[in-house]
């Protein structure tokens, strides 16, 4: 079988648009980044906390579960109903910033969970919207089943 026809092309045309394809290809092939973690197996971890209990948001806790890749989200939840009515102004505040650094760790990742009960007016306006971003209720009342 012989070929007769002639094929007619264009190298102007045809090598750029070679190596355009082909850097295409090697780019797609040097990635050595791990797969990441399917959302199936990820799962969430609730640390408990309250008035003057802070043993499970400890920072280095905190850390062992930021780093890793099967915790999906870290809830930093407030128990005892959140009872917070004895604290001054400047408790709600070194509070809000002790809860910061944490939420700093990982702020991807950690979430406030919980109904924060100050007494009205204690808390400032600052401090009590930053509470509320980052996912605690101040002052919500229960509902009565």
């Amino acid at each position: 079988m012989r070929f007769t026809d002639k094929i007619m092309y264009n190298l102007k045309r045809g090598l750029p648009a070679l190596a355009i394809a082909g850097a295409g290809l090697m780019a797609s092939c040097d990635k050595d980044e791990p797969d990441p973690v399917p959302p199936s197996t990820q799962h969430d971890v609730e640390l408990k906390w309250f008035q003057d209990y802070y043993e499970e948001i400890e920072p280095t806790v905190i850390k062992v579960h930021a780093h890793d890749p099967y915790v999906r989200y870290i809830y930093l939840s407030v128990v005892n109903d959140g009872y917070f009515e004895n604290y001054a102004p400047l408790n709600i505040e070194n509070m809000r910033k002790a809860l910061d650094s944490r939420i700093k760790i990982a702020p991807h990742k950690i979430r406030g969970r919980g109904n924060m009960r100050f007494k009205p007016g204690a808390a400032a306006k600052e401090d009590s919207l930053w509470y509320v971003k980052q996912g605690w209720t101040i002052n919500q009342h229960n509902k009565q089943r």
